[in-house]
């Protein structure tokens, strides 16, 4: 089975389904990237911690302390620092576990939690970090582990991006290599990880008839850099090309998962299609065509369906028809909808894409990268190797769904130049090399 018959044979449900390819909601999406980065090393070690709090784990390590220490008022001292002034958190990627506690974490950190989790995929990393650890940091981690419990496995959905996954999975390994890094950039890694995601799931989920995903182009700036509107990428492939694309994503995902087979992994529509097309079985067909009508009317939509013959054609015509139903163009009058799909586009605009675009007055709004986000971009990029071409850089960027025009280019190198991770052989781009700076 394909596809759930059931479905398209039953009446049609009035609501539309949400979905875990999802990062947000109508409401309640700001999240704590500090939880999210608690929930993703839970799930990337498979361990958590069960009904146990920040604050039962201080008093734990003060009688652990206090039992090992000559003079009690030492405690006072560790207490300050360690969970005062939260260097606590810089100790080892374990302490972080504290922040995914479940009385802690929202809905919204537990939403981008989950889409990280199917980037994530099997994966799972450990940390050597005890030869880091000094005297007083092992027994604060001893006093952790022993709450520490494995992780039933709960199954993360297969990725709708295999290759952002692909990339996600190489970081996150080169990141566990260097804890100490990883313990100060994982909030940033996975907010931008999220914004990478939403948006070539935006940009790719209209292609869903060719096949798996490939990164699409989306131009970004350097922050210290003008945006002239003759700069035909930036204008064409960026920030607008990207929101609008956004309109898209609650509709299409619904009607997916209203598709979906019950107790089985779900099955991306790229997928979905390509198992059509391979499909020689005609009740598919018959039974798109029956649902996509009485979808129509259901839904009161406007627009005339497209003559079809074949499964993937009809799949196309009930795919436009859920995107029509947010449209005000061609939704029912009325109908609130439109306005709910307008939320969700405000909120990954403010919650997802903040920290990664700026209103540049006449030049609109653009993508940008701030310093900190292209030193974390250039660092995993490069991961293990010692060093990068240039051009192999500019690559590694495009496949994780960063772009930039040539101007963008070659003030990444003079960027590159002014904090000394460059090595130029020649004048020519193919001579220069990009180096870590961790």
């Amino acid at each position: 089975m394909i596809i759930n018959l059931d479905v398209l044979t039953a009446n049609v449900e009035s609501k539309n389904l949400s979905s875990s390819y999802m990062p947000v909601r109508t409401n309640y999406n700001e999240c704590d990237w500090n939880a999210v980065s608690g929930l993703f090393v839970s799930s990337a070690l498979g361990i958590e911690i069960k009904k146990y709090s920040a604050e039962q784990f201080e008093e734990d390590c003060e009688k652990a302390f206090k039992d090992k220490l000559s003079e009690e008022s030492f405690w006072n001292v560790l207490k300050k620092t360690y969970f005062e002034n939260q260097d606590l958190f810089k100790v080892a990627p374990h302490c972080l576990l504290l922040n995914a506690n479940k009385e802690k974490t929202t809905a919204a950190d537990q939403r981008v939690a989950t889409v990280l989790d199917s980037l994530l995929g099997e994966i799972r990393i450990e940390f050597d970090v005890e030869h880091h650890l000094n005297f007083i940091e092992k027994i604060i981690i001893s006093t952790l582990k022993a709450q520490l419990v494995k992780k039933r496995p709960e199954g993360s959905e297969p990725p709708y991006l295999p290759f952002l996954a692909d990339c996600l999975q190489q970081d996150i390994l080169f990141l566990a290599k260097n804890p100490k890094y990883m313990l100060e950039e994982l909030p940033h890694f996975l907010a931008l990880y999220t914004f990478l995601y939403t948006s070539q799931l935006a940009l790719n989920l209209p292609e869903w008839e060719a096949g798996p995903p490939k990164p699409k182009p989306l131009y970004f700036i350097l922050d210290t850099e003008k945006a002239s509107s003759e700069r035909t990428e930036i204008k064409n492939y960026g920030w607008e090309s990207f929101t609008k694309a956004a309109h898209d994503i609650f509709p299409m995902l619904s009607m997916m998962e209203a598709l979906q087979l019950p107790k089985t992994p779900k099955k991306p529509l790229w997928k979905i299609a390509s198992e059509l097309r391979e499909s020689s079985d005609t009740q598919y067909t018959e039974h798109l065509k029956d649902y996509t009508l009485r979808f129509k009317d259901e839904r009161g939509i406007k627009r005339e369906i497209e003559p079809a013959e074949n499964s993937i054609e009809w799949l196309r015509n009930l795919l436009r028809l859920a995107c029509d139903q947010f449209d005000k163009a061609w939704a029912k009058p009325g109908s609130d909808r439109p306005d709910i799909n307008s939320k969700i586009v405000r909120a990954i605009e403010k919650y997802i894409a903040e920290g990664f675009v700026q209103n540049r007055r006449r030049g609109g709004n653009v993508l940008v990268l701030n310093q900190d986000t292209l030193l974390l971009l250039t660092n995993i990029s490069i991961g293990s190797s010692e060093r990068l071409r240039l051009v192999e850089l500019i690559e590694a960027f495009e496949q994780r769904g960063v772009f930039f025009d040539k101007q963008s280019q070659l003030r990444l190198v003079d960027f590159y130049e002014r904090i000394g991770n460059v090595e130029r052989m020649s004048d020519s781009g193919e001579a220069v090399y990009v180096r870590k700076t961790i």
